[in-house]
């Protein structure tokens, strides 16, 4: 545990610095948001992000740091230049877990034990156009993951040791993507439809590793239920847009559907493994609490938007900040349903889930979609906050 500590004492310095970072590259970017959230899982966040857009250059920078020594940081740069694009993407996340759900309850603890994950990724895309609203995208990209857990899994004698853990994960991830995509506008769409498809196969580097990681502790009994080196997924995504034609409502009413699932054909580490209780996927769920191999969800947003130019916070900005746009962003009050399963041979929770919740958004047309939503779990009984630069259907 003292180990534990020290690399969090460590790890607080990287992030403050790249958040000091991000504050100085956030004056060459034509929009640019500062604040904090709170959340049920990290308490308070603070944030920063920044986004450019020029003739042949888009880029994008989102820095969060929680109070309780969490941070995560995300960039993407889109450079105009073979076919319609590349895309270049990074990601890091140093996260503190309260309950490891790899693992049952150890006998002389009532409850699961916590442990710590550091997880990056790097990806590539080239986009192309396959006719006029069709799109097709080959990407490649790298993922790798640290967990440690203040326990050690004793295969011999089948207990645990009081001993610090450290597990890792990596993956190549090498694919192509096809997208038939009617929005006119992907960040406040009235009518339009969206299908994706995505297959893609997965080479493990470290899979034959004895410190590789794991979905449960008794795959490290069953050397056949280790993950293979060479693995295969395919994922799917269909949504649906309409406007709501009501004379009673003095503002409009937009319907958001999405039905979507995928499948691992083989065991995979969580590194890659389905997840629920993210930002787009039956929020409200314990983070990693439900992690498998193959899912399919089912979602739907009711979209109310209340005010077309609502004022916020940042339009402070516009006025300080000289070429800064106005940020008059649509308001929306948006409630959330959302039905999914998630399967697989180490699945914690094996049934049907529904979450249910409200967000708060604001549609930013010329910049992004900014919105916070608050969501329930009654099978669990948990609640979870999730903010985001991005539509979740």
């Amino acid at each position: 545990m003292k180990n534990i500590m020290s690399l969090r004492t460590k790890g607080e310095i990287i992030p403050l610095c790249l958040f000091l970072l991000l504050v100085g590259i956030s004056w060459a970017g034509w929009f640019f948001v500062p604040g904090a959230y709170w959340t049920f899982q990290d308490g308070t966040v603070g944030f920063l992000y920044t986004q450019g857009k020029y003739e042949k250059l888009d880029w994008s920078l989102d820095g969060r740091y929680a109070f309780s020594g969490d941070y995560w940081i995300n960039t993407d740069l889109y450079a105009k230049v073979l076919g319609e694009g590349a895309e270049l993407s990074f990601s890091f996340c140093s996260d503190s877990l309260e309950k490891d759900y790899r693992n049952p309850n150890i006998d002389t603890l009532t409850e699961y034990i916590p442990y710590e994950l550091t997880e990056y990724s790097i990806y590539l895309r080239q986009h192309f156009n396959a006719g006029r609203s069709n799109k097709f995208y080959l990407y490649a990209g790298y993922r790798s993951g640290e967990y440690v857990s203040p326990y050690s899994y004793d295969m011999l004698n089948s207990v645990y040791n009081n001993e610090e853990e450290t597990r890792i994960a990596d993956a190549v991830d090498v694919g192509f993507e096809f997208s038939m995509d009617s929005r006119e506008d992907p960040e406040n769409p009235h009518s339009a439809f969206y299908f994706g498809m995505r297959l893609g196969a997965l080479y493990f580097p470290s899979a034959k590793e004895n410190n590789f990681d794991y979905l449960d502790v008794n795959q490290l009994s069953d050397p056949e239920k280790w993950p293979p080196t060479v693995s295969g997924y395919i994922e799917l995504d269909q949504r649906v847009y309409g406007k709501l034609q009501i004379e009673q409502i003095p503002f409009p009413l937009i319907m958001a559907l999405r039905i979507g699932g995928g499948h691992h054909i083989t065991e995979v580490p969580q590194l890659v493994a389905f997840k629920a209780g993210t930002d787009d996927y039956l929020r409200g769920i314990d983070k990693r609490h439900i992690m498998g191999t193959s899912y399919y969800i089912m979602s739907g947003e009711l979209r109310a938007q209340i005010w077309e130019e609502s004022y916020t916070p940042f339009i402070i900005l516009h006025w300080l900040i000289p070429g800064y746009e106005n940020p008059r962003p649509i308001l929306e009050i948006v409630p959330i349903v959302e039905v999914s399963k998630i399967y697989g041979e180490y699945v914690r929770d094996d049934k049907q889930q529904f979450t249910m919740g409200v967000g708060l958004h604001w549609v930013f047309t010329d910049f992004t979609v900014m919105r916070f939503d608050i969501c329930n779990w009654p099978r669990g009984d948990t609640w979870g906050a999730y903010f985001s630069f991005e539509p979740s259907i």
